[in-house]
């Protein structure tokens, strides 16, 4: 294996690795840590509040947690490319600001399709389609994004040791996600409520969503069938991931990947989520979940969860998500292109 000189570059939203929240973060945190142990150079571009066993250069000593301003990403990027030429590839984790720049650079740019950067059909899309190497994070999200120039896919990964394994588990539902409508947990409330069910949903709720949260989830909290839990930290998540029936993901948009269903089935927790984005890709039917279309599909598998395996939900995340298997195939990735 050709040893490489990367740099990784993270929006300085929040540390690397993020101290709750932030799901590309701790992707970030895993690639870096990862190729550092397999002997390449690696530069991490991130907030000074991070830590790593890489190089870790930042123009912003601290994370900044909002943009108060939009030249802040293109600030963190700019910095990071103007030392582009010390490297054989460098690698965008920090979106559009990453994409906009990596035009006016000789060294490969490859960036990770962590969020919708670009939309098919707009002038954006054609102009910066060729800009850098794109990574998807499922088929699904290739197949969708078509005329991109993509270098390969590679599945986002957990560390599964730290996920709580339980086979014996407890008399609720989960809904774990931000409180927003394209995650739709006001689907989850009414499929729980049809099903009479007890569900527990945790998850941050921004200023701008309260409204949402106020019609379409508040009015049927009881604390006891249906609870709201507020954003949790790790531990809290961990025990709710092994504890609960299954994870339900009653989806409005096509979900690029979703670190929750693989965290909940390491857990040994089946998901039972609608057919939309990878889930397909990332749930088994029938194995370690149910892919379903409608509520009545859904309250139909909450039903017959007792039938899936919590082993069987673990092994597969062992197999498919792990981090080794995501630092080799980025390390192929970058080959690739370099080569």
């Amino acid at each position: 294996m050709k040893k490489m000189r990367i740099a990784q570059v993270a929006a300085p939203l929040l540390p690397v690795p993020p101290q709750t929240y932030g799901g590309t973060e701790k992707i970030v945190s895993f690639l870096t840590e990862g190729l550092v142990k397999r002997g390449h150079d690696i530069t991490l571009y991130a907030s000074g509040d991070s830590r790593t066993g890489a190089k870790l250069k930042s123009i912003f000593p601290k994370s900044m947690m909002i943009w108060d301003n939009p030249i802040i990403p293109f600030t963190n990027v700019g910095f990071a490319y103007d030392d582009a030429d010390k490297f054989d590839i460098i690698h965008n984790h920090a979106g559009a600001a990453g994409i906009a720049l990596a035009k006016h650079i000789d060294t490969p740019v490859v960036t990770t399709l962590h969020n919708s950067y670009l939309t098919p059909g707009r002038p954006d899309y054609e102009y910066y389609k060729n800009a850098c190497y794109y990574v998807a994070i499922s088929n699904k999200q290739m197949q969708n994004l078509g005329g991109l120039k993509f270098g390969g896919m590679v599945y986002n990964a957990i560390d599964i040791d730290k996920f709580k394994y339980r086979k014996k588990k407890e008399d609720f539902f989960l809904f774990l996600s931000n409180i927003t409508e394209v995650k739709a947990p006001d689907i989850a409330v009414r499929v729980a409520k049809k099903a009479g069910v007890r569900l527990k949903i945790a998850g941050k709720l921004d200023d701008m969503k309260k409204g949402f949260y106020n019609k379409e989830i508040k009015p049927f909290v009881d604390g006891k069938k249906i609870q709201y839990l507020g954003m949790v930290d790790d531990k809290t998540k961990f025990d709710l991931y092994s504890k609960a029936k299954a994870l339900i993901m009653p989806l409005r948009w096509e979900e690029p990947f979703g670190l929750v269903m693989i965290e909940a089935m390491a857990s040994g927790t089946p998901v039972i989520a609608y057919k939309r984005g990878s889930v397909q890709e990332l749930v088994r039917d029938g194995e370690t979940g149910f892919v379903v279309n409608t509520p009545n599909e859904m309250i139909k598998a909450m039903k017959k969860v007792d039938q899936i395996s919590p082993y069987e939900c673990r092994n597969w995340v062992k197999e498919q998500f792990s981090v080794q298997r995501m630092v080799e195939s980025y390390e192929q990735v970058y080959e690739g292109i370099v080569g």
